[in-house]
């Protein structure tokens, strides 16, 4: 029976690469290690399914992929070339666990057709090498025997380079410094390692002394986790659609960031709120409970968003959101080929890499399998997103100019409001004093009442600087003046895409596809430096 991969969620990627002279008797303690590694990531990551990726090789290969699926974890079989090709490695008893295993594969990807055999056993390493999370190799740890095997493999995913491959090019960057797991692994026949079947985690060094890979990569997956967790709140009733796509995804990303970014401006509002109460009771007022209360309920207040991370969670879902979009208008426009995992975000690892990663995984689960029959310039899905990006942001600059001058003009006149007051009671004052004409025992001059001349020259202006200081850091916050600038480009850089198009036509779908191209990748470029400005910005214990 076949277990079907959950669409309707990113799962974490386990590639498996291994030798293929494994002793039959060696088979059980290799499936237990590799039981242990899924297991391992499953119960760290509860809300995140598990795919397995194997070439389903003999001897480690199909040992894991069996394994896999008696746990119930969809397998997709990557295959180096087509399998009537392929059978032709195998012995007639390995042919026949080869054919069994691959009924029982949720998906057969096959990835290349390759003139040579060497270079379909290739082209696997670098597909594993790119979708893999997490790369097990059943592997002894000694130099490989030919190209395209498991230490080749491993060499790598640690290091990007493929100088071992006859002409094939290094990897542009690490793919996200997944790890190897390596599960040590004896050659039939050969020496046995005396930490045999024994697990070894190997993280790529970005850098001389890199101590943080580890760390980084298991915050990602974190990340990821709760991701999946927000998805399933908002998973479509089975029956109730079609088929997930990677634009469903896209969807429910979006739905999953409105309902962060509501909860982050509700928490902000309430938080400035009472900001404002605090500081406002400190200068009219001398009662301490009060003033207590509002720090009391400011600092709860800050710490449940802390605590839930509902802005960060906002902007990366955002964020992530931008990239499915993007990436699926390019597979309907016909660039089929292109990832927006390689070109977004590339300069920051650490705890945003896990959007890479996903969109990696959508990419591998929505649009590797084949060519996209339907795909060209002109397809419905790709000048939606360009046109409904044009009313996006036209609509957007409007209104974040709008609220900018909202916010303006009510500071503007708070702070006239409090000079005024401030320089009618200043008169009043300096008249009663010559010329007193208020009863001494009135509740003007009266130093115990809140109407009190004295509290109209102490208490207004300070609290008129008060509103206008927090509704300047609350503009600030909220980015109206930069997003307005930020949605004017861009409705710019849209505009100027449509008009292209519509003067190119239909006759040259070269040109059509190159501004497609560059329109997405001003897109991520424009998220990503607006993701990079927000972290730079968080809610801090300064603003409680």
């Amino acid at each position: 029976m076949t277990d079907a991969i959950a669409l309707d969620r990113i799962p974490i990627i386990v590639g498996v690469t291994g030798h293929r002279d494994v002793a039959e008797s060696d088979e059980a303690p290799l499936r237990a290690a590799f039981a242990g590694v899924l297991n391992e990531l499953a119960k760290s990551h509860p809300k995140t399914t598990l795919v397995v990726l194997s070439g389903l090789a003999a001897g480690a290969d199909i040992v894991a992929a069996e394994e896999a699926a008696a746990l119930g974890v969809p397998v997709i079989a990557t295959l180096p070339m087509p399998v009537e090709t392929y059978e032709a490695d195998f012995s007639d008893d390995e042919r026949a666990r080869f054919r069994s295993m691959l009924s029982r594969c949720s998906r057969v990807t096959i990835v290349s057709n390759p003139t040579d055999r060497k270079g379909g056993y290739v082209a696997t390493g670098l597909f594993l090498v790119h979708y893999s999370h997490v790369l097990v190799a059943f592997w002894d740890g000694l130099p490989g025997r030919g190209e395209g095997g498991t230490a080749e493999v491993v060499h790598t995913r640690m290091t990007g380079e493929t100088a071992q491959l006859e002409g094939v090019a290094d990897i542009p960057y690490l793919p996200d410094v997944g790890p190897v797991y390596q599960i040590v692994t004896p050659r039939s026949g050969g020496p046995r390692p005396v930490d045999v079947f024994s697990l070894k985690k190997h993280y790529p060094d970005r850098f001389a002394g890199d101590d943080s890979s580890a760390q980084d990569f298991n915050a990602a997956l974190a990340h990821l986790d709760v991701y999946n967790a927000d998805l399933i709140q908002r998973s479509t009733p089975p029956g109730a659609a079609g088929e997930p796509t990677l634009g469903s995804l896209r969807e429910r990303t979006d739905e999953a960031a409105n309902g962060l970014q509501k909860q982050t401006n509700f928490f902000l509002v309430l938080l400035y709120i009472f900001l404002f109460l605090g500081a406002a009771a400190q200068i009219a007022t001398h009662n301490l409970a009060f003033k207590l209360c509002a720090i009391v309920v400011t600092l709860l207040l800050y710490f449940v968003a802390r605590r839930n991370d509902y802005e960060n969670r906002y902007q990366d879902y955002r964020s992530l959101a931008e990239g499915l979009r993007v990436q699926e208008a390019w597979y309907c426009a016909g660039l089929t080929r292109k990832l927006v995992d390689l070109c977004y975000l590339r300069m920051q690892q650490s705890e945003l890499q896990w959007i890479r990663m996903a969109l990696r995984c959508a990419y591998l689960l929505f649009c590797e399998d084949a060519e996209y029959a339907e795909a060209c310039p002109t397809h419905a899905t790709c000048r939606e997103w360009i046109d409904g990006q044009w009313s996006f942001y036209n609509t957007k600059r409007v209104d974040q100019a709008r609220r900018q001058h909202i916010v303006t003009t009510i500071s503007n006149l708070t702070l006239a409001a409090g000079i005024a007051i401030f320089a009618i009671a200043s008169g009043a004052s300096l008249v009663n004093a010559r010329w007193p004409f208020i009863p001494p025992h009135s509740w003007l001059v009266d130093p115990n009442s809140p109407f009190a001349l004295a509290q109209f020259l102490t208490v207004p202006l300070p609290l008129a600087a008060l509103v206008g200081t927090l509704l300047w850091q609350y503009s600030e916050k909220r980015s109206y003046a930069s997003n307005a600038r930020r949605y004017q480009r861009m409705f710019i850089v849209f505009d100027r895409a449509r008009r292209k198009l519509q003067a190119i036509g239909d006759d040259h779908t070269d040109k059509a596809l190159a501004v497609i191209d560059d329109l997405g990748q001003e897109a991520l470029i424009e998220h990503g430096d607006w993701l990079l400005s927000r972290r730079d910005r968080p809610l801090s214990l300064a603003h409680a």
